[in-house]
């Protein structure tokens, strides 16, 4: 039977001391791009199967409360790449690419901010960014190398083509490079694919000279995130779905189970996936409208604070170090896995380790119950949308239209007839006092990416001043 962990707040000092003489584990993180969080058949999709993802599911914890630092790409990798809210260092927004683009442009993940695969380096770890960046596009500050990956191969952008760059499309910001080299596509190239050959290359060859070396690889793919590409022999699998770009979307999404399956078929050839902590989430929710994809019940999507822009599919697996089958609905967050990471790899006592997120391995292993009460917030630009969450209600501010939410969100219901902002008016008055504390101590954003939330259609509460 699967175990379900209620929000209860236990403090509980843990540290995972059993690194200390014992192998040190690898570490997989799988990020998918834009997928819907009822896009896995573990969340519910009937349309078609996702059973390898579903097995990090179902062979670790799935968190049912998993969040995101933010609802787009770029702000929300700087997030789980740091464990560090973009807020705290200006990084609220995707780029403005014209401004991005310019040499000597600073437009980027601030270079003082350590990256996982800073942390881990001392820790001996040899480490991988596969797949897209978006982290910034003067590669003379950003680029991957600089910010501790031992290998980039991937683009530096923040989506392309899933087929052969050709003519106008083939720049240095798109194009596939290893390491500043840019490499050719074949004919027959399909990104998914792609990157997934060349992660297997790289496990495999590194575990064949340095059996011992353990790896951080960071495998950031580009699916199901538009343009909407996908391989005949994928449509001819989802044929039945009707409307087009659902289908093809779906299409994508088999596509990247397939390859999340292969990657965990080289882990077991390799006899290595006992002794490898792999992560499965999303950067973001699904952009229904655009991708196609679904969020289920979850109200918004991609660009909202809405949950359906900021709760993603969400699992940790560790065979023999975590035990399988968990259902866990304590709230956590991308900001937990750099401290877990550190904590699983004895980084946390070679340095500090700067974060805003927490060491999730007591409650992996079942040490707590639950993490001791936090606070999330989120900001979409300081003249936008704010929210804020804690072990039961979220707070939602549209600052364009002066109105105000509150719900009971463990269900993740945020209908506009759920709103709660006028039967509890203490709650909202200190969520959102906590929230301008937070406000008070973060910097004002670093750019701004021109995009504009739509105005909600629903009933809402305008705010008392």
């Amino acid at each position: 039977m699967k175990k379900r962990y209620p929000l209860i707040a236990l403090s509980c000092a843990f540290s995972l001391s059993q690194v200390e003489g014992a192998k040190k584990p690898n570490i997989l993180y799988i990020l998918a791009d834009d997928l819907g969080y009822a896009d896995l058949s573990i969340h519910g999709c009937k349309q078609y199967q996702t059973p390898n993802i579903d097995s990090i599911f179902n062979n670790g914890v799935r968190f049912t409360q998993g969040y995101v630092s933010n609802s787009v790409c770029a702000p929300s990798r700087a997030g789980l790449l740091t464990g560090r809210m973009g807020s705290q260092f200006g990084f609220e927004a995707n780029f403005p690419h014209k401004e991005a683009s310019k040499p000597g442009s600073t437009i980027g993940l601030d270079p003082k901010e350590k990256t996982i695969a800073d942390v881990l380096k001392p820790a001996g770890y040899r480490s991988y960014c596969i797949g897209k960046w978006h982290l910034g596009d003067n590669v003379d500050l950003f680029h991957p190398n600089l910010r501790g990956f031992d290998d980039f191969l991937g683009f530096i952008g923040g989506s392309r083509s899933y087929w052969k760059l050709e003519g106008e499309k083939k720049d240095e910001i798109h194009s596939l490079q290893h390491n500043s080299t840019f490499l050719e596509e074949d004919d027959d190239f399909y990104i998914t694919d792609y990157l997934t050959d060349k992660a297997i290359n790289f496990i495999t060859k590194q575990k064949k000279k340095s059996p011992e070396e353990p790896f951080f690889m960071y495998m950031s793919y580009t699916a199901p995130h538009a343009p909407m590409h996908a391989k005949e022999s994928d449509l001819a699998r989802v044929s039945h779905i009707e409307k087009e770009k659902r289908r093809i979307y779906a299409g994508m999404v088999l596509s990247l189970d397939d390859n999340v399956g292969r990657l965990l078929k080289c882990l077991k050839s390799l006899n290595i996936l006992e002794n490898t902590m792999v992560v499965f989430m999303s950067d973001n929710g699904g952009p229904t409208r655009h991708n196609g994809s679904w969020n289920g019940k979850l109200r918004g999507q991609k660009g909202t604070l809405w949950e359906g822009g900021i709760r993603v599919p969400y699992a940790i697996q560790w065979k023999g170090k975590i035990p399988a089958g968990q259902v866990n609905d304590t709230p956590v967050i991308s900001l937990d896995l750099l401290p877990t990471f550190a904590a699983i790899s004895g980084a946390d006592k070679l340095s500090k380790v700067v974060t805003d997120g927490v060491d999730l391995m007591p409650l992996l292993t079942n040490k707590v119950d639950s993490i001791s009460k936090r606070n999330f917030f989120w900001r979409r630009g300081k003249m936008t949308q704010v929210a804020m969450r804690n072990e039961k209600y979220k707070y939602y501010y549209n600052r364009r239209t002066d109105h105000e939410f509150l719900f009971d969100i463990k269900d993740g219901n945020e209908k506009g007839s759920a709103n709660l902002a006028d039967k509890l008016p203490e709650v909202v008055s200190e969520m959102r006092k906590a929230y301008k504390r937070f406000e008070k101590n973060v910097q004002e954003p670093a750019w701004k990416s021109g995009w504009k939330p739509k105005k909600s259609k629903k009933k809402s509460k305008k705010k008392q001043h």
